[in-house]
């Protein structure tokens, strides 16, 4: 049995179309808690004191955004079947290049087939119909 899965991406959310055989087998929207601006109260400044240790303020959003997006992207890992074959993700940012290279360090993933593609924001119709067609249109080919 081939199981494929198809994810579109950004940083708000994720829609993962899982396939069976080339039929359509669940849908799963994973939302993000990811900030993308938060307000701070010492913004203007460029950093602030805390003690005699100088706090910087840009590196620290920077880092909370990251810790953000990586508890995303486990969230969205955790999601996908073990048995998966094939991996098709596609979005409109680089969230989907940053999740391809979180999911090659996981050692269930190594051998899944995995394409990458940059796409427009869509509705769930056409999410759907990009990822029938591109497993169908390489299942042709192998």
């Amino acid at each position: 049995m081939k199981r494929q899965v198809g994810i579109w991406m950004d940083t708000n959310k994720a829609v993962m179309v899982s396939l069976s055989d080339g039929k359509e087998e669940k849908i799963l929207t994973i939302e993000s808690d990811v900030e993308l601006r938060s307000h701070n109260p010492r913004e203007a400044k460029p950093g602030s004191r805390t003690g005699t240790v100088l706090v910087d303020v840009n590196k620290k959003m920077t880092q909370r955004k990251n810790q953000q997006l990586r508890e995303y992207y486990e969230k969205v890992l955790q999601s996908i079947n073990p048995d998966t074959t094939e991996i098709f993700i596609f979005g409109p940012s680089n969230t989907k290049k940053h999740f391809e290279k979180e999911l090659k360090k996981h050692s269930l993933f190594c051998s899944v087939k995995l394409v990458t593609e940059t796409a427009d924001k869509m509705t769930q119709r056409q999410m759907i119909a990009k990822i029938k067609k591109h497993f169908q249109h390489n299942g042709i080919k192998s």
